[in-house]
């Protein structure tokens, strides 16, 4: 039995190809795909510039599935919705060994080094799934992995409540980290430069979003914390200018983590570093847990993963929409239905 997949062969390049439907093997759920989220990686990747990414590759790591078939003792069952977990990890390494399968040694992911989402159905194992025991739209679920890159982030601050928050982005991931660092009860703004950026953070979930290069981005600042810095800055730009700089908006003993990926050197005035003593942590990836908890927040109301999609494509004409998003910039979050 066939099935469709859109493969990126390169640059800009999709075809739909037809594939053998596959088979599920001992350990293995057959799935059908529900939903898939478009990420910035997978636009990078498209435009030609994901340094991790090699074709010809079927991209989506942001995914919802429909079990299909699985072994009885899998605790899955035909019509179960799941999200897909993309991190692949060996199990063994330093890092698996103490739970940090998202930063494996030899780590690999669903829809960048293996084939994700834009495909009919895949049979996957059965730990790279994660149940949905809730009533949940596809769309939302897809939407989880972005918030997940968000939690794993604010629980890197180890925030108090009341303590304030600054994130530097406000795309998708930027939006996540702000509320996941909200869900730990943070007093939150964020810094971005795109005035359409900051109009829909401000208008879809009342975050307070400045421009840093306005004359009074500073005084902003300033009045938002009391003239004493920020409790932590979560730096999502993957821009050397702003990662360089971003320990500044801290107060004295801040934390500091950078989420965004930026190939290249970053230069900071040590003097200057040491003396606010900050904490500063790289966030990669996610974990289990936190598909858990954004889960738990999802459950209680808390967040809604699916107010980030702004645009939808059918699985039949996602080939031209995804290049259209990746061209202009215009979706904030698409999402492929199936």
């Amino acid at each position: 039995m066939k099935m469709k997949t859109l493969v990126l062969n390169g640059p800009g390049d999709f075809e739909y190809t037809q594939r053998e439907r596959p088979v599920r093997a001992d350990g293995e759920v057959l799935v059908r795909t529900r939903a898939v989220c478009i990420c910035g990686s997978d636009i990078h990747a498209i435009r030609g510039n994901q340094k991790m990414f090699s074709f010809p590759r079927v991209i989506g790591h942001e995914v919802c599935v429909e079990v299909l078939e699985a072994a009885p003792e899998s605790g899955f069952a035909a019509g179960d919705l799941a999200c897909l977990l993309p991190c692949i990890s060996c199990g063994a390494c330093i890092a698996c060994r103490k739970g940090k399968t998202n930063c494996c040694k030899s780590l690999r992911l669903y829809g960048v080094h293996e084939d994700g989402g834009l495909q009919e159905y895949l049979s996957l194992p059965e730990s790279a799934l994660l149940k949905i025991s809730f009533s949940g739209d596809p769309v939302a679920i897809a939407a989880v992995e972005p918030h997940t890159i968000g939690a794993h982030a604010a629980a890197k601050l180890e925030t108090e409540p009341g303590e304030r928050v600054l994130v530097l982005g406000a795309g998708p991931i930027g939006v996540s980290c702000a509320l996941m660092a909200q869900s730990y009860g943070a007093d939150v703004m964020l810094a971005e430069i795109s005035e359409a950026r900051r109009e829909f953070a401000a208008e879809r979930f009342a975050l307070r979003a400045v421009d840093p290069r306005e004359a009074d981005g500073a005084a902003q600042f300033d009045a938002f914390t009391d003239g004493e810095g920020f409790h932590g800055v979560i730096d999502t730009t993957a821009n050397k200018g702003s990662m360089e700089q971003a320990y500044r908006y801290l107060g004295q003993g801040g934390r500091l983590v950078y989420v965004g990926v930026l190939n290249g050197k970053l230069e900071l005035d040590e003097a200057a570093f040491h003396m606010v003593e900050p904490t500063l942590a790289a966030s990669r990836n996610s974990t289990a847990a936190d598909y858990r908890r954004v889960l738990d927040l999802w459950r209680q109301g808390t967040i809604d993963p699916a107010r980030l999609v702004t645009d939808t494509a059918a699985f039949a004409d996602a080939g031209d929409a995804i290049l259209d998003w990746a061209k202009s910039g215009s979706a904030f979050k698409g999402v492929v239905l199936f």
